[in-house]
């Protein structure tokens, strides 16, 4: 299948049926062959069969090579506990564990009243703190990232209406099972997927097929898997670091209706009443975006001075200027403002995404900027809320106090670029004295791990081997006793950076092996890759061990971690090791 066949299903692919995904079945998974293999274990209380096909697509589309593995029916306590079984010789990369309240404890379901609310409130934590430590023991013994269902009531509650009037309910029972679940998302490598959630917004009545509950166990309709994968798969790509970082925003006609050269300040289209009401919605879920660690910039053909007016002064406007980690509004060819905007930002254009009303400027972009995932935002604006709702790789599994400030960062950033540019010697030591950079290099804790896993999975350029670790594979180091894995903080005069690089070393005999070293694009440059450097010898020495061994393997994308050991005095061995002595 040619490429551009392929692009052509992953825009379509939102709308297909099931038996779609069964039609393009054979010639996608054809086509994913020399893809990356990434192997999924499905565990599972209840029939789940119809499923694979339509993961199988999806995660074709997606750009990997899947190999499922749907575990036995009821059997994925066995599978878990038995390091024999065939879950650990896949050693899958990602495990769904989905199971339900109905074999989970059926007697909650089937004979609520046989217990007071006290006595299922201890079989409720029991069942619960069984199942996260089968999650936790996957995420420990396995290569994987653990998805765990959480519960819903499928067929209602026992007492029908009733149970909404008191707060000692079949309902506030299985929320109190939810909420026991959510607390084991603290240990490395496991999360929950909110099926309660998800069957809420869509409705069981849509997703239960009764006849095949009752012929064979099979509990959701055929119709019914798409929007569950489509679901899961949100859940999947942000677990194995596959996020967007930036979303690039057009303004007439996208942030507001109207044009704002033509209709004037007072004449746009935002405010409380439709269709104004429309595009301020439009905003507010943009603003969640933002706070959830997604740069928003603009890419807009506008005078700048009407538009940065609307931004800074208008009454609705829900996006202000310190929103946007950076803008282009000029009347430059769009694809050449996302490639000057990519460049600004230090992020490759397969991180954005381009939200714009025309299709000639989608249609540009689309041609121009391969890479970039575009989106032409609907002409009806009661969808536009939607638009954001439905965006690619925009979810954030884990997030970290550096998502959250990621937008204060970048501007704080380009505060950093001003002073270097205003610098009165082009001298780097004075510059980086003007900066007064402070640095921390600390031990990995449950706190940094997340992160730690984060930086290893999205990092490209400032990283020497590109090796990408799931937080249980992080936690794994963190408990060996011949490794050491440590967080690197900074900050400086304009804010802190929070965590921007990772040093895992591995002691091998003699040697300090450098197993991964890799800082974000933000700070290269700043000293910081010699301070971590003189940090990892130090720890080499403390261990008697007589040489740090530092690996460069090259990538499409990490050039500028080339030369980091050259530049420190290594001396190179081979095609991709460098060495120094530890002795002072």
């Amino acid at each position: 299948m040619h490429r551009s066949s392929l692009e052509s299903l992953r825009e379509q692919v939102r709308d297909f049926k099931y038996t779609d995904f069964l039609r393009h079945l054979q010639t996608v998974t054809a086509a994913a062959a020399g893809a990356k293999p990434l192997r999924v274990a499905i565990l599972r209380s209840y029939t789940l069969e119809p499923m694979e096909p339509v993961l199988r697509v999806r995660l074709a589309l997606d750009g990997h090579q899947p190999e499922i593995w749907i575990g036995g029916y009821n059997q994925y306590a066995r599978e878990i506990l038995d390091s024999s079984s065939e879950l650990y010789r896949l050693r899958p990369q990602v495990v769904l564990l989905m199971t339900r309240l109905e074999e989970l404890i059926p007697s909650f379901v089937d004979d609520f009243p046989g217990r007071t609310t006290a006595e299922w409130s201890t079989e409720i934590a029991r069942a619960c703190d069984q199942l996260a430590d089968l999650a936790r023991r996957a995420a420990r013994d396995l290569p994987a990232q653990v998805i765990v269902q959480n519960m819903s009531l499928g067929r209602g509650a026992y007492y029908g209406i009733h149970d909404a009037q008191s707060r000692s309910g079949q309902s506030a029972l299985a929320q109190e099972f939810n909420r026991g679940l959510s607390a084991a998302t603290s240990s490395p490598g496991v999360f929950v997927w909110d099926f309660e959630a998800f069957a809420r917004a869509e409705g069981m009545r849509h997703l239960f097929d009764p006849k095949g509950w009752y012929v064979s166990r099979s509990v959701f309709k055929q119709s019914a898997y798409p929007a569950i994968v489509a679901d899961i798969m949100r859940y999947v790509r942000s677990a194995m670091g596959r996020m967007k970082k930036c979303v690039a925003l057009d303004l007439d006609n996208t942030l507001w209706g109207g044009v704002v050269g033509e209709d004037g300040f007072d004449g746009i289209e935002l405010g409380d009443s439709y269709p104004g009401n429309c595009f301020k919605d439009f905003q507010r879920e943009l603003l969640k975006l933002h706070h959830r660690g997604i740069l928003l910039v603009i890419n807009s053909k506008n005078n700048e001075a009407d538009a940065l007016r609307v931004i800074d002064d208008h009454p609705d406007m829900v996006l202000r200027r310190k929103h946007f980690a950076a803008m282009r509004i000029n009347w430059t060819d769009k694809a050449t403002n996302l490639r000057e905007l990519a460049a600004e930002l230090n992020i490759g254009l397969d991180s954005f995404l381009f939200l714009d009303d025309n299709p000639v400027e989608c249609a540009l972009v689309r041609r121009e900027c391969p890479e970039c995932e575009v989106i032409q935002v609907p002409d009806r604006p009661y969808l536009m809320a939607q638009v954001v709702a439905d965006l690619p790789e925009v979810d954030n599994i884990r997030l970290t106090d550096e998502d959250k400030r990621k937008g204060e960062m970048y501007r704080a950033q380009a505060a950093r670029r001003e002073l270097e540019q205003s610098s009165a010697t082009p001298d780097l030591k004075e510059f980086l004295r003007e900066l007064q950079m402070k640095v921390a290099i600390e031990p990995a804790t449950s706190f940094s791990i997340p992160r730690i896993a984060q930086l290893t999975q999205k990092t490209n350029q400032m990283n020497t081997t590109t090796r990408r670790y799931t937080e249980a594979q992080v936690q794994s180091f963190v408990t060996d006793p011949e490794c050491g894995v440590y967080s690197v903080s900074a900050s400086d005069r304009f804010g802190d950076h929070g965590i921007i690089g990772v040093l895992i070393l591995q002691h091998e005999g003699v040697d300090c092996r450098i197993d991964a070293f890799l800082l974000s694009c933000r700070v290269i440059g700043r000293g910081i890759e010699e301070t971590v450097l003189e940090f990892a010898a130090a720890q080499a020495r403390e261990r008697g061990r007589h040489r740090l061994v530092g690996e460069f393997i090259p990538t499409a994308k990490n050039a500028p971690a080339a030369d980091v050991f050259p530049k420190a005095g290594f001396t190179k061995i081979d095609d991709t090791r460098y060495v120094i002595a530890t002795e002072t």
